[in-house]
């Protein structure tokens, strides 16, 4: 009785979770993407290696040198690039990156799941659409260089990719442990940090989700698998390299690194790979809501 409550319990937690993430794109004017969770096969990457990056934040040239670094480490192979998030804003080339993505996307060569500053562009995007008189934010005016086209390709962005042939899970910010993936809150795949034991019952405890990463703990500490789990959202706490998830917000737009995990396959363990920052970009709040 106490493992039926329990359970029933966890499935009205995730359940509010989702309608309260259906809300939040209603209120903002936004849409779901029509593939919320992708699953990439060997099929769709073929005899490529893959490369799994953290947040780049418009840092297009590093994300070029991080590139030709995983081919020269693939003695030449071809690169299948998966983003984690978080590809545009605060930093100085957030058009050429996505023009770059949308390119490498056209040629089945890359993926990339939405972060939260993806959902913050499109929601600057959704107040333009509904006021024309709409001014933008001035860190969102280079906005006004986008294409209606442009902000459709970050609609359609999914929120998590699985490449199960690695096993691997790509998602922008976070988890819930012993949560099915596909009921997982997508506020939570954007934004979450840590995870704290709200609840307490007498035959055990509930989680909770934590944007900021001053209460609980990591939430990649709790996380058992069964994928390994990358991520980014967290250049505060930098590279984290835990049995079962690897965060790989290292900075870059702060004058650290830009920060990629490279798959040869299963057999050969994955390596990382990262390249220093031409400079600093950005001179805000670390970790700063959007």
């Amino acid at each position: 009785m106490a493992a039926l409550l329990f359970n029933s319990l966890s499935l009205l937690r995730e359940v509010c979770s989702i309608i309260t993430a259906h809300i939040r794109l209603v209120l903002l004017g936004l849409t779901s993407a029509p593939t919320q969770h992708l699953v990439l096969t060997g099929a769709d990457i073929g005899a490529r290696v893959v490369l799994i990056v953290g947040d780049i934040h418009g840092c297009y040239d590093e994300l070029l040198d991080l590139v030709a670094a995983a081919k020269e480490a693939a003695h030449g192979a071809e690169i299948y690039l998966v983003c984690g998030g978080d590809m545009l804003n605060k930093g100085p080339k957030s058009l050429e990156v996505l023009l770059y993505l949308k390119d490498l996307m056209r040629q089945g060569k890359a993926a990339a799941v939405k972060g939260n500053h993806e959902e913050a562009i499109l929601q600057q995007y959704s107040n333009l659409c509904k006021d024309s008189n709409y001014s933008l934010p001035k860190k969102y005016q280079y906005l006004k260089d986008f294409s209606d086209e442009d902000f459709a390709f970050l609609q359609q962005l999914p929120y998590s990719i699985s490449i199960p042939h690695l096993n691997a899970l790509v998602v922008h910010a976070g988890l819930l442990p012993g949560i099915p993936l596909h009921r997982q809150s997508l506020y939570n795949l954007c934004q979450m940090r840590n995870v704290e034991n709200a609840v307490s019952l007498p035959w055990g405890q509930v989680a909770t989700a934590i944007r900021k990463p001053t209460h609980g703990v990591p939430w990649a500490s709790t996380w058992k698998g069964p994928q390994h789990v990358y991520f980014g959202h967290d250049c505060r706490r930098g590279l984290q390299q835990l049995p079962m998830a690897t965060g790989l917000d290292t900075g870059c737009v702060y004058g650290k690194t830009l920060t990629g995990v490279l798959f040869h396959n299963m057999k050969i363990k994955p390596k990382l790979l990262s390249v220093t920052a031409k400079r600093q970009y950005y001179f805000g709040k670390q970790a700063e809501p959007s």
